[in-house]
Parts: C-alpha cells; structure tokens; sequence
C-alpha cells in the first residue's frame, strides 16, 4: 500500500525573495528606513553606498515589492551591518533572521571572519535578533545618537 505525502506548505517567509540590492534600490530603502528608524540615511547615502565595492547588501521582496533589506560595508577580514530593516507588517516572522544569515554566509565565504555593528540599547527586537545570532556586547558608545541615545557595539566571529 502507498501512502500519500503531505506536501510541505511554504511559510510566508518562504515566499519571500532575497537578491543582491542594487543602486536603483536606493529609493526605496530610504522609504522603509525612512519608516522604521530615527536616524535613517537620505537616498543618495543609500546610492552612494550601495555604488561601493566595500557594499554587500541584500533585499528581501514579495510580489514586487521591497520589504526588508540588510546592508554591511566589508573591510578586508570584517564587515559592519550598517542596517537592517524589516517592514513593520512582516517582522517576527523570522526574515531578519533569514537576511542576516544569508548575509552572513555571502560575507564569510569572502573570508570575513567577524562582523560588528552599533544598536539602540533600547531597540529590544534588534537586540533579541543579534543575541539569536551569537552577536555579543563589546562596549556601549554614550551619547552615539543624535538624541543622545547610547549605543551598544556588538560583534560576532563567523
């Protein structure tokens, strides 16, 4: 007798798309960083950056449509996340997760070996995504924002 298999159902996250960002991106990351974070970057900061051979950033689209994006900046064996923004009505379903890790991989097949990044002290989801991620605390940066916000310094080895 055969049995049947149930066929795997794709998660939402699933049917989620990464690729490589590209300059004509910019617009667009500035609009959803615009949305998401006090200290976002203007358009042409995006462009700018995204134009560098120092750049490796990811999007994550649906249907089209820009959703989420990470940005690191590489420097020989180590790289900053500069940014990782996920929109608002697909957060905690794993897609940052996705993104960094996916990033991540990109970067240490290059030979990165760690990766650092600044985060609000009071930015708890980011804080619970870089701690899932193995990313630890090195220092706080007092005053870092232009609010007056300390930052933490995190860094994780690859």
């Amino acid at each position: 007798m055969r049995t049947r298999r149930a066929r795997a159902v794709p998660s939402e996250v699933d049917r989620i798309s990464l690729r490589a960002a590209r300059v004509g991106d910019a617009r667009e990351l500035a609009r959803l960083a615009d949305a998401l974070l006090p200290e976002a970057w203007s358009v042409e900061a995006f462009a700018t950056s995204l134009a560098s051979d120092a750049a490796r950033a990811l999007v994550a689209e649906e249907q089209g449509a820009l959703v989420a994006f990470a940005l690191a900046r590489r420097a020989a064996d180590e790289a900053e996340l500069l940014t990782l923004c996920v929109d608002p009505a697909h957060q905690g379903r794993g897609l940052g997760r996705r993104l960094a890790e996916t990033l991540f991989a990109q970067l240490r097949a290059e030979g990165v070996r760690r990766v650092h990044l600044e985060v609000r002290g009071s930015n708890a989801a980011a804080r619970a995504l870089y701690d899932a991620l193995g990313f630890r605390e090195s220092r706080r940066r007092a005053g870092y924002y232009r609010d007056g916000e300390d930052a933490l310094e995190l860094g994780v080895a690859l």
